[in-house]
């Protein structure tokens, strides 16, 4: 009704009422949140529910309006707008570096390097490290890890510490990167780029609102895609 409402006013190109939204926690926290005021200052009768976790939801049963999905999709019914694909880095911290030496390339990660393990959210098998060559062939080594996390605070943590090398979104650590407390190392050997989606229920009509974050949405990540 509201949006019916919107049609016979001047100000229809406002956004209005409840938008439930389910992002990955870190692009909550180190994207959406610091950009919010300024949506909200041009979409006062805009309300957000902002559902931050690492897990997989059912939209259609939980009530969800949208998704932002990272990494490859499995087959659904539900609407799937691609925004391109992430940047990924590898990373270590100063203190590693210093007692490890840097790797210069992936084969030096076979002999005296650790990496932080980062368990799988759909097996629970803590994830190969992957990178890409000048060749553009994607390359999987088994090195070893001492520690193995299922959350990303965790695995930038455990990195900042000292207990091996990681492969994180640059937007992730780019304010540790800028404060010297993490290092990129092996520039030329990163992992492939991931994708990220937004995904959002077949409706006959898409709402105002939905539009409004959708758009929103997808200039915010524009600077952190791979081009």
């Amino acid at each position: 009704m509201e949006e019916i409402d919107l049609l016979f006013h001047a100000s229809q190109r406002q956004a209005s009422g409840q938008l439930q939204i389910d992002v990955p926690s870190r692009i909550a926290r180190r994207l959406i949140v610091p950009a919010l005021p300024a949506l909200l200052r041009r979409h006062p009768r805009l309300r957000l529910i902002l559902r931050s976790s690492d897990r997989t939801v059912d939209l259609v049963q939980e009530g969800v309006d949208c998704a932002v999905r990272v990494g490859t999709l499995q087959d659904s019914s539900l609407v799937v707008r691609s925004l391109g694909a992430i940047t990924l880095i590898n990373c270590a911290s100063p203190d590693y570096l210093k007692e490890q030496g840097t790797p210069e390339r992936p084969d030096d990660l076979l002999s005296g390097h650790w990496m932080v393990g980062y368990a799988s959210p759909t097996t629970g098998q803590a994830l190969p490290w992957a990178s890409l060559g000048v060749d553009g062939v994607e390359r999987l080594l088994d090195v070893p890890s001492q520690v193995v996390t299922n959350n990303a605070e965790g695995y930038i943590a455990c990195c900042r510490a000292g207990l091996g090398l990681i492969q994180i979104p640059r937007f992730d650590v780019q304010y540790l990167l800028d404060a010297g407390e993490l290092v990129e190392v092996m520039p030329a050997y990163r992992a492939a780029p991931m994708p990220i989606s937004l995904l959002y229920p077949h409706r006959r009509q898409r709402s105002r609102r939905l539009t409004v974050f959708l758009d929103w949405f997808e200039d915010l990540m524009r600077k952190h895609l791979d081009t």
